[in-house]
């Protein structure tokens, strides 16, 4: 490979790179963004808690109360040392409480109460300069204690240039526990804060062919993970029943937000319901110990969990009033029905058709061996939807 080819070929793997990772970065505010969107509405604040932790996206932001202990000085006038010291145990100055953010401050003990000089001997107030321990309290929204923190601190220093300028100081400064967090509403969450967990950051792009190639590797498989991780979440969801409703009013919105994000769609099916009418030999006896032995036999037929190999449900019933008599036994109808979601299939005809070969072919397998009639085979299409047996891990 020559000098420029080789060139040219990481130049192209750092533009794959960088592409890769903008376009993890703009799903991770997508969906985090639609998540919050549904938050206590469709789905429960611990389901969207779990969901941004499963996506490796910013936790929803909470509310913190954020206490420190300081010292607070300021000047102000008393008609004597006694009011003044009073005063200071109790109140604060005004200009504490008009200040934006909201900062509240509340007194523990005085500390210094000194009269300050006014060069004259009129009579009249005093002014005196008055120090005290003082507890302060500001409230701020974080995603974590420590970013409480970070947030309380910026409040306050950006309140003391402002509080200088009226004379008053805080001083010695000693963080507290935050106490909290209690729960953000909804439409003050900043649903457009990005992803901070598991995402490809881009930092500097490597000239080395093999180091720009993992690189953009890295990032593509960030993408990739990210796309499986929301899907696979949001099928979960959808599966488990974490989100009330309909079953196909709500797989539709989980299909839209899927869609919205540029993910595929959840897959279709059709949901048919086949009906086999059927007799089978029963042994001698009554007729109720002959229909009691049918059940019997049906039961390799039946089954209320669709797994791979029977992907579907099925149950039956005897119809006791149609039995007869055949020499020394019976022989009991029976009907069967199957409730099938069948994928890949262009046309209802064709669902219908797949259906009844299922069926036909499951009644043969489970009966082998039994002298069975089958009557009629009838398939019909109830729905054409979102398939009702999602899998979170394949679909």
């Amino acid at each position: 490979m020559t000098s420029a080819s080789l060139t040219d070929k990481i130049r192209t793997l750092h533009a794959e790179t960088i592409a890769a990772i903008e376009q993890r970065q703009t799903l991770a505010v997508e969906a985090r963004s639609a998540l919050i969107a549904t938050c206590n509405r469709l789905i429960c604040r611990p389901g969207c808690e779990d969901a941004l932790a499963t996506w490796g996206l910013e936790p929803l932001p909470q509310r913190w109360t954020v206490s420190a202990e300081a010292q607070l000085s300021h000047t102000r006038s008393h008609t004597d040392h006694h009011e003044a010291r009073k005063q200071a145990r109790f109140g604060v100055p005004d200009e504490l409480r008009l200040l934006q953010p909201a900062m509240a401050v509340y007194p523990k003990h005085v500390i210094d109460v000194t009269p300050v000089p006014n060069g004259s001997d009129q009579p009249g107030p005093q002014r005196y300069r008055i120090t005290a321990q003082v507890t302060l309290q500001t409230w701020v929204t974080a995603t974590r204690e420590a970013d409480a923190y970070e947030a309380a601190r910026a409040i306050v220093e950006g309140h003391l240039s402002t509080l200088a300028d009226a004379g008053i100081t805080l001083t010695a400064l000693r963080w507290q526990a935050a106490d909290g967090p209690d729960d953000v509403p909804q439409d003050d969450i900043d649903a457009d804060a990005p992803a901070v967990a598991g995402a490809a950051q881009l930092t500097e792009l490597a000239d080395d062919l093999t180091a720009a190639t993992a690189a953009r590797d890295a990032a593509v498989q960030a993408l990739a993970d990210l796309r499986r991780s929301i899907r696979a979440r949001a099928i979960r969801a959808l599966v488990d029943d974490e989100i009330g409703g309909i079953y196909q009013h709500t797989a539709q919105r989980v299909d839209r937000l899927l869609v919205d994000l540029g993910l595929d769609r959840l897959p279709q099916a059709h949901h048919v319901t086949v009906v086999a009418d059927l007799t089978l030999p029963a042994g001698a006896g009554t007729a109720r110990e002959a229909c009691d032995a049918a059940r019997d036999v049906m039961r390799a037929a039946t089954t209320s969990s669709p797994d791979e190999t029977r992907p579907w449900t099925a149950y039956g019933w005897t119809i006791p009033e149609y039995a007869t008599r055949d020499q020394d036994s019976w022989r009991i109808p029976w009907r069967h029905e199957y409730d099938m979601w069948l994928r890949g299939h262009a046309t209802s005809d064709d669902a219908t058709a797949m259906a009844e070969v299922l069926a036909r072919a499951d009644l043969a397998q489970a009966l082998a061996g039994i002298d069975y009639a089958l009557v009629t085979v009838t398939a019909s299409v109830e729905t054409v939807g979102i398939d009702l047996y999602l899998d979170p891990d394949s679909d």
